[in-house]
């Protein structure tokens, strides 16, 4: 099979067509000069740090929810709200910026996300009945993060389609997600209420490249921590004064669902989504793109994913409030960083990936067996 050039995939690693091998004769046979010379580039080492941030921001959001006694006007909500005002955010810019092949996103889409959503669904329904005593299990209604892998789906399977869009395809997008707010049916169900209020982060990412990237990382750095620090005074100030339901910021339910009249909703909406293109470009200036001790996160960020899960419902379980006060925030973002720490080590990654790989094959063997034959079968 042809490799495909010059495309990146998706952990960062990049092959670039560098040119042609002469051809020559060698007696009555000629070898070809369509040989391709490769050369591998280093991993993305922004984008991991920009992941690796972000998997930390989304366990302490986990974590500091979890606390007994939370609520918005406080450290710990404040805290929450500015972290949720960026990380979803930028994990599906991320994986917009990865998905450049659009051929290949949509075969992978399948193996990649939406297998690792039906399967750890399952999973964490037993983690729950055996944490709580008693669970509830619906493919239809994600449970916690799990929307994010059906709604990387949706996006990786249909890009395909929606790249015929052209020029148009990025305000559109931001069109549809105003629009979404309008739509009663577009809820929690399938998580159809975040794909279609997450979406232009998305195609934002698949538009860009790595000269817009350049671009903004010219910028000054000072003029990125101005706007990191106004961007989370802003976010604490919303949360102090309750300006807004928290569940605004999920972008998965309909304006009417959190009390907004449509105009009021179409509003709000637009500015969440102005104040996350905002987040983004701040943590493109600031964020190092070369190696440091957290890239690590980000390379592996589908174990702390997927396994920090369980330690949120136990946190739950044990319904602590980490000593109230101003511990109900530090210890929660200590605990989060050492379970991302932990999580993301090369072993664990690793037993993580062969757990997921060898269940896949088990599930498609016998598919792959009858594939087989009908391969082998003589034609009639």
């Amino acid at each position: 099979m042809k490799k495909d050039l010059n495309t990146s995939t998706q952990d960062g690693i990049t092959t670039e067509n560098l040119g042609r091998i002469p051809s020559r004769d060698l007696g009555s046979e000629r070898i070809s000069s369509e040989i391709p010379l490769i050369k591998i580039k280093e991993r993305n080492y922004l984008i991991d740090n920009l992941k690796g941030i972000m998997i930390w921001v989304v366990v302490c959001t986990h974590y500091l929810h979890a606390a007994k006694g939370f609520t918005t006007d406080s450290l710990g909500g404040a805290t929450y709200l500015t972290m949720i005002s960026c990380d979803m955010i930028i994990f599906i810019f991320a994986s917009g910026y990865f998905s450049k092949n659009v051929v290949k996103s949509r075969q992978k889409s399948f193996r990649t996300f939406l297998y690792p959503y039906i399967l750890l669904s399952v999973l964490m329904y037993g983690v729950r009945y055996l944490i709580y005593g008693n669970a509830s299990f619906d493919l239809l209604l994600p449970s916690l993060a799990l929307w994010f892998m059906i709604v990387l789906f949706f996006y990786r399977f249909l890009l395909k389609d929606m790249v015929r869009l052209g020029k148009f395809l990025l305000p559109i997008t931001f069109v549809v997600s105003v629009v979404a707010g309008f739509v009663p049916q577009l809820d929690s169900t399938l998580a159809l209420g975040r794909a279609f209020g997450f979406l232009p982060f998305f195609i934002l990412g698949y538009l860009f490249t790595a000269d817009h990237i350049a671009k903004i990382r010219s910028i000054p750095k000072w003029i990125g921590w101005v706007g990191f620090i106004g961007l989370m005074t802003y976010s604490f100030l919303m949360a102090y004064n309750k300006v807004l339901p928290m569940s605004t910021w999920y972008l998965k339910m309909p304006y009417s669902h959190l009390g907004f009249e449509p105009l009021e909703g179409a509003l709000i909406r637009s500015g969440l989504l102005a104040s996350g293109v905002l987040w983004l470009v701040v943590f493109l200036i600031i964020v190092p793109d070369k190696q440091t001790w957290y890239t690590k996160f980000g390379v592996n960020s589908m174990s702390v994913y997927a396994l920090h899960l369980t330690l949120r419902h136990l946190l739950v379980k044990m319904d602590t409030d980490f000593g109230g006060g101003v511990w109900a925030t530090i210890i929660p973002l200590l605990l989060a960083l050492i379970t991302t720490w932990l999580l993301s080590r090369e072993p664990i990654s690793a037993t993580f990936n062969l757990f997921m790989d060898s269940i896949y094959s088990i599930i498609t063997y016998p598919l792959k067996r009858i594939k087989g034959l009908l391969a082998l079968a003589p034609p009639k």
